[in-house]
């Protein structure tokens, strides 16, 4: 049962932190030194040799204790899993749940893979969730790029829900405050993850705007992309009120040759949904990834 006992971000990684988050795998925790920044990293192994790695990419507001079901899932696969929290995230250092330019988590991501590539058994697949697919695809836009084996986006970033809306309420707030507080919804059909993120020490009960700032430069820039050879994995829940699928499946179709799996009763934390609906990702990746 994740949630249980006690557990401080000062505390760092460790019994506390493995016990709290049920997270208790065997892994290795390293720090990935990124300009003025530590990336918080972790190895996971798999029972036997390994057959494969994955990487794991983590969406805003979240961090790898959040990830347990999906690492899990990937070391039954027999894969080794590279883990990390991203800037401003978890346990990896900035200032909490902002950034500059999502330009800045690409150049995270290309510095975690070049500095575990001694971890990263071929072949490599990439799993990410809503923004940390907006970073997979930010990165696979550069020149020399890595080439994965697979990749697999869930619930990827493109335009949030209700964006005419919310545009205006953004234009507004630029102009008068740095942050608002975060807004709170179900993310997920999964009450024990609900509740786990409400007790959760290591998240940020708020919205800075230098954030979206980001994420709308990012936005305009990713939409006008031209086609890219590439052919992800792509998962969409129909209850997402967090990221506006359908908007964005056209236009990852237009920009990837997409292999889409829909699921009409999920929300948007696909990897800490209900067992029924983890279950029928899980049997879209055994076929595909």
């Amino acid at each position: 049962m994740r949630g249980e006992g006690d557990y401080r971000p000062e505390w760092g990684f460790g019994d506390a932190y493995r016990r709290f988050y049920d997270l208790d795998l065997g892994q290795d925790y390293f720090l990935v030194c990124h300009g003025d920044h530590r990336l918080a990293a972790q190895v996971f192994e798999p029972a036997g040799p390994p057959r494969g790695s994955a990487v794991v990419v983590h969406g805003y507001y979240d961090h790898v204790g959040l990830y347990g079901h999906l690492i899990r899932y990937l070391l039954g696969t027999g894969r080794r899993v590279l883990a990390y929290d991203q800037q401003g995230h978890g346990l990896s250092t900035g200032a909490a749940a902002t950034i500059e330019s999502f330009d800045h988590y690409a150049d995270a991501f290309e510095t975690v893979l070049d500095i575990a590539q001694p971890h990263l058994c071929e072949p490599v697949c990439v799993v990410a969730q809503s923004m940390g697919a907006a970073v997979v695809m930010q990165y696979g836009k550069r020149p020399g790029s890595r080439t994965f084996e697979g990749t697999a986006l869930l619930a990827p970033l493109v335009r949030p829900t209700n964006w005419r809306w919310n545009r205006f309420v953004y234009m507004v707030a630029k102009r008068t405050v740095a942050s608002v507080g975060r807004g709170w919804v179900n993310n997920t059909e999964n009450p024990e993850f609900i509740e786990l993120l409400r007790r959760d020490p290591l998240q940020c009960r708020r919205l800075p705007v230098q954030w979206v700032t980001a994420m709308v430069e990012w936005m305009y820039r990713f939409e006008t992309s031209e086609p890219l050879p590439l052919r992800p994995l792509v998962v969409q829940g129909g209850r997402d009120m967090t990221v506006d699928g359908t908007y964005n499946i056209p236009v990852l179709q237009r920009i990837y040759d997409v292999e889409l799996l829909e699921i009409p009763e999920a929300r948007h934390h696909l990897v800490n949904e209900t067992e029924a609906i983890r279950r029928q990702m899980w049997r879209f990746f055994d076929a595909r990834l």
